[in-house]
């Protein structure tokens, strides 16, 4: 028995006694004998992604619950909120973003787009993110195409979730300078951005006088 079996079995019996449903019952609605309904809930078989679908669905909860997961914590309602989360994970060590603005202009498009480099090492999170969010993005396009169900869409939404549970984010350390120190440090960035530029006009320079 793993811990997420267990954690899965305990919450459908937790459920199923709330709604006041005997293990009989639950197993007659579920198709499937009383044995391997007390084998759920017991954590000492694994129940397949279809199967919880359908126990959260008679039990009417989720599977993101069933599979441990909470989100009940986590608040959309306002814009602030949103904002909220974003101010959040520019804090975290091991997730950085960059922030592209593109004002309007003669195409009036206004775009502004959070970017996760893929190959930050500094940021040992960014890569799983991208790869999540190219089948994200997939995923919301077969929804909207109807090439893929809700069902199937919730039941890879509640994998993943579970799934990365387990990557924790830890603060990063507030690197806190004022007066001569932080005009030192600033004056430093800046020196370092000057360098950087003067060297990579120095290999285009280069390369104009190869060709």
């Amino acid at each position: 028995m793993n811990e997420i079996q267990k954690i899965v079995g305990e919450r459908i019996a937790e459920i199923r006694k709330y709604n006041r449903v005997s293990q009989t019952d639950f197993a007659d609605k579920l198709g499937k004998s009383l044995r391997t309904v007390q084998k759920y809930e017991s954590g000492e078989i694994d129940i397949p992604l279809s199967t919880l679908a359908d126990i959260s669905k008679v039990l009417n909860t989720t599977m993101n619950y069933l599979l441990g997961y909470d989100s009940s914590h986590i608040k959309t309602e306002t814009l602030s909120d949103v904002l909220a989360f974003f101010f959040e994970i520019d804090k975290k060590r091991e997730l950085s973003y960059d922030i592209d603005i593109k004002k309007v202009g003669k195409d009036g498009k206004w775009q502004c787009s959070f970017i996760f480099n893929g190959e930050d090492t500094e940021a040992m999170h960014n890569a799983d993110l991208c790869i999540v969010m190219e089948t994200f993005r997939n995923n919301r396009d077969a929804i909207k195409t109807y090439w893929m169900d809700y069902e199937a869409y919730d039941a890879w939404e509640a994998m993943k979730l579970e799934y990365y549970s387990k990557c924790t984010l830890t603060d990063k350390e507030r690197e806190v300078l004022q007066g001569t120190d932080l005009i030192k440090k600033r004056n430093e960035l800046d020196r370092q951005k000057v360098e950087k530029i003067l060297a990579e006009k120095q290999v285009h320079e280069n390369v104009g006088d190869n060709e």
